[in-house]
């Protein structure tokens, strides 16, 4: 009987410690410098519609623990609205599923919510997903 408390209690302690609850991130967005005739708000209508959307699921832990330090640090913000350019599915291991939308250049809203900006945050993403193609932009360089 203590050997199965001990066995339970292990497992419970074990599969608590793991403080990531994000698997994976699956990230839809435009490429850089695209104009609209408006403004695209946090909607996986629009993307649907935009040409030349990108795909990239990320599964990495090591990003998605700091994508989920950085995001949980976020605070509510009083600004009215964002361009997005990247739509993101956050998928938790419950199921559970939150929408993130972030502009091209600044902005980041979380389930309808805007947030506060944060360049680490935005940066994290951006290189990332290679959200700016660096190997095109230092190949131009070197040009």
């Amino acid at each position: 009987m203590n050997i199965k408390l001990i066995t339970i209690l292990f497992f419970v302690l074990l599969t608590s410690c793991n403080s990531n609850k994000i698997t994976s991130i699956d990230f839809h967005y435009t490429e850089p410098g695209i104009s609209s005739p408006s403004q695209i708000s946090c909607s996986s209508n629009l993307f649907v519609d935009l040409k030349n959307i990108r795909y990239k699921k990320i599964t990495n832990e090591n990003f998605l623990n700091k994508f989920e330090q950085q995001l949980n640090e976020l605070k509510k913000s009083d600004e009215f609205s964002i361009n997005s350019r990247i739509f993101a599915l956050i998928n938790y291991k419950d199921k559970n599923i939150d929408t993130l939308c972030i502009g091209e250049y600044r902005g980041i809203c979380l389930n309808g919510n805007i947030l506060s900006h944060n360049d680490d945050f935005h940066n994290l993403i951006m290189d990332e997903i290679d959200f700016f193609d660096k190997k095109l932009y230092d190949e131009l360089r070197r040009n």
